[in-house]
């Protein structure tokens, strides 16, 4: 038998899988999240076995799960599955920190450029996340998502007033630096709009249920169009189906454009949308469009953040350059 790390060893039996049982573990790419995961087979299964991020709660893991869980029931069975612990709980702790062991999602990320069946399948699987679950929408109430955006146009507002923007002079990526740079500058000739876009909406009511928050092309799996698999439901948040909608859309933008009417169009098969609602996700994007970008100023130049994987920061800072030479014509101006 292979001499695997004692930990997780140690996790898998916890889940119920002796040492005696496991063919291989091998450690898969994580994101960006500072997750690990790696995919464990058994004789007649696989699984993915993910070490949360550091000061991930208990309560929202089992938020999670509970919500793939009850749209798998629903029919949404191309979402992953978790399995429990013999504590009887879909988690495991050790090392202080939180593990989960989900079934291993079959088929292969798309790829640029996506094909129209793929995004139409993406697109649908959001609708269905929002459609297909016992609990109704909580309450018609104003969205969480623009309350926090008008906070961070506030924050990054006031540095700029004050004339406290951080400095890029020593900042030691020079290949991240034009787009950091770019990041700033347009959040400077921009924000007085966004601020008084983002507070027409600030009374504005919605159907907020459970969002996935940020569905990436990356978390759905494929044998060729069909979709196979749907994961990672970390970021998972209440908000209304708007806040789906603009982060898929922007993901599957082509040469740093939203097609508004294939995105709404793809949804309204499953989900329908009110006119609100559209015009929720327009703005959500837009925002996103001008803010993403300082949270990447935050945690790479002030926080001094490290990352495994620097072609990943590089692919998402280039996806939100894109995204800015179109911010001009953009539709939620």
């Amino acid at each position: 038998m292979p001499d695997y790390d004692p930990t997780l060893t140690q996790v898998l039996a916890a889940f119920q899988l002796q040492p005696a049982a496991i063919r291989s573990i091998v450690a898969c790419e994580g994101g960006l999240s500072g997750s690990e995961v790696w995919k464990v087979e058994v004789a007649l299964a696989s699984y993915c076995l993910k070490l949360m991020p550091a000061d991930f709660s208990v309560n929202r893991l089992l938020a999670a799960h509970h919500a793939a869980h009850q749209r798998r029931e629903h029919g949404m069975t191309y979402l992953a599955d978790y399995l429990p612990a013999s504590t009887g709980q879909t988690y495991a702790q050790a090392d202080g920190r939180l593990w989960e062991l989900q079934t291993w999602m079959d088929g292969s990320p798309p790829v640029v450029p996506y094909s129209v069946p793929q995004k139409q399948a993406m697109f649908e699987a959001i609708a269905e996340f929002h459609a297909k679950h016992e609990s109704p929408p909580r309450e018609t109430e104003v969205s969480p998502g623009i309350k926090t955006r008008i906070e961070l146009c506030e924050k990054w507002r006031l540095k700029h007033v004050r004339d406290q923007l951080p400095s890029l002079h020593s900042f030691g990526h020079p290949q991240w630096k034009p787009a950091l740079e770019e990041f700033l500058d347009s959040f400077v000739h921009y924000h007085a709009r966004l601020g008084s876009l983002l507070l027409s909406l600030e009374h504005e009511t919605y159907l907020l249920e459970d969002c996935i928050a940020d569905p990436r092309p990356e978390n759905f799996r494929f044998d060729g169009d069909y979709l196979t698999g749907l994961f990672d439901l970390g970021s998972m948040r209440w908000d209304n189906i708007a806040l789906d909608l603009s982060r898929l859309a922007s993901e599957v933008s082509h040469n740093g454009e939203v097609d508004w009417n294939f995105a709404f169009q793809a949804v309204q098969l499953i989900r329908p949308l009110t006119p609100s609602e559209e015009r929720l996700a327009i703005v959500f994007d837009a925002a996103n469009v001008l803010l993403t970008g300082l949270n990447w100023v935050q945690w790479l130049v002030i926080d001094g953040s490290s990352f495994a994987n620097c072609d990943h920061v590089s692919a998402r800072l280039s996806h939100l350059t894109a995204r800015l030479e179109k911010i001009e014509k953009h539709p939620a101006w």
